[in-house]
């Protein structure tokens, strides 16, 4: 009886190790199965770009999706050569993003670009919000990771206050309110040319020139595909010469600041928080760093008048957030960029750092000036600037054209003309239809 027992009892936890065992064997087969259904997707990425908010979408993705993000940092100076080193070697990453989302489409191969025109989120952008991200050919190829936004005049509405000055909403008027802040003892105009011309003169040609499209109306889209295929150049655009005729005639009546080729970022954003200059010609990306040091400062937006007309404001896309056409985890990456333009998530982020949104039902946070900007853009008063709409123009080549024409060392007339010719160029080395080979 004892010896049967001891068999049972043998046997039993025999059983009982084969089952603990096969538990276990199942255990780690599912958790095996579950790592193995994760992807893992590359996502290439401008370091300075790399915002607290994106940080945040990523880690809900990776949550929400079980899928993992491998996010791969490069400075800006580095990015775009990385990108096409990945790309070219049939390494790209599943997401990129690139400098301005509708720049884009003269940057780099259009090939790399998955197309996101037919995605059900894009139903839900607005016109303004989709005339910012369009590519010339209807196509939509991205969302911005940084908030799109557009180039006007900021202003100091305490010094507006005081002085008793109104928005002016002809060039006249514009020049009188200038006046009337330079007998105050305060600088008008803040421009700056020193790095390249950056936030300051460029910013104010490109809301000025956006006027040309203002004034074609709905012959807008005839008129752009005329100057990339060279049927007109810039020399014939009226609207082009008048705008910096309004600029070089604001430096000679005095009210530009005189340091403005030595002027720097750091040295505007004193100038303009301490009261030193009323008016600077940009974007709401000077906000966060002004209002840090200056917390207190009200800054008012609006157009540089044209002419007889208020004017209209240049917009730009900002950074966006692209599919590569060949990723290796498309349909992740497809997923990732739904989650994103979601409803939910760009009120989320959009708390984080407020601005206008390109979606009509985002109910977007807003900062100092993006109510003014969004009034421009429902009124049909914001056009693309010529970065996003004009593929052989390069904003470099401008900035140092401009820097000779502020100094007094060329006419308008004269800027348009080398301008036209550094577009020739530009124009034969990508082939473009309709420029001379």
């Amino acid at each position: 009886m004892k010896i049967h027992s001891k068999k049972l009892a043998a046997l039993s936890g025999l059983v009982l190790t084969s089952f603990l065992a096969a538990c276990s064997n199942g255990e780690e087969t599912a958790r095996t199965d579950s790592v193995n259904k994760s992807k893992t997707l590359k996502f290439m990425v401008t370091s300075e770009n790399y915002s607290g908010r994106l940080k945040d979408f990523i880690s809900h993705y990776e949550a929400k999706s079980g899928n993992r993000v491998d996010v791969q940092l490069f400075p800006a100076t580095e990015f775009e050569n990385m990108l096409k080193v990945k790309m070219m070697s049939n390494e790209g990453p599943d997401l990129f993003v690139t400098d301005d989302i509708a720049m884009a489409q003269f940057q780099v191969s259009k090939a790399w670009f998955e197309d996101l025109s037919g995605e059900p989120w894009t139903s839900r952008l607005s016109e303004g919000g989709k005339k910012i991200i369009q590519w010339n050919d209807g196509r939509i190829t991205g969302l911005p990771i940084t908030n799109p936004g557009g180039m006007g005049i900021l202003y100091n509405k305490a010094i507006f206050k005081k002085l008793g000055l109104e928005v002016p909403a002809t060039w006249d008027e514009f020049l009188k309110v200038c006046d009337k802040i330079k007998q105050a003892g305060i600088v008008p105009v803040n421009i700056q040319l020193a790095n390249g011309s950056e936030f300051g003169t460029t910013h104010m040609m490109h809301q000025l020139f956006a006027n040309a499209e203002l004034n074609r109306g709905k012959e807008a889209d005839r008129f752009w595909q005329d100057l990339n295929t060279h049927k007109i150049n810039i020399t014939e655009v009226k609207e082009y010469e008048q705008s910096l005729n309004q600029m070089v005639e604001l430096k000679e009546k005095g009210y530009i600041n005189e340091d403005f080729i030595s002027n720097t970022f750091e040295m505007t954003q004193e100038k303009l928080g301490t009261g030193k200059v009323a008016m600077h010609p940009a974007g709401d990306f000077i906000l966060e760093p002004l209002l840090k040091k200056y917390p207190d400062m009200e800054l008012g937006f609006f157009s540089m008048p044209f002419g007889n007309t208020p004017g209209a404001i240049s917009l730009y896309a900002g950074v966006g957030i692209s599919v590569n056409a060949k990723a290796s985890h498309k349909e992740e990456a497809l997923e990732l960029i739904r989650l994103f333009a979601s409803k939910e998530q760009q009120e989320i982020y959009l708390q984080k750092s407020p601005g206008i949104s390109v979606f009509s039902d985002v109910n977007a946070k807003q900062n100092m000036i993006s109510g003014d900007l969004q009034r421009y853009m429902d009124n049909g008063k914001a056009f693309m600037g010529m970065f996003g709409k004009y593929e052989a123009w390069n904003d470099m080549d401008a900035r140092k054209i401009m820097q000779e024409m502020m100094l007094g060392g060329k006419k308008p007339a004269q800027v348009l003309k080398e301008l036209n010719a550094k577009m020739e160029i530009v124009a034969k080395g990508k082939k473009l239809p309709g420029w001379s080979q």
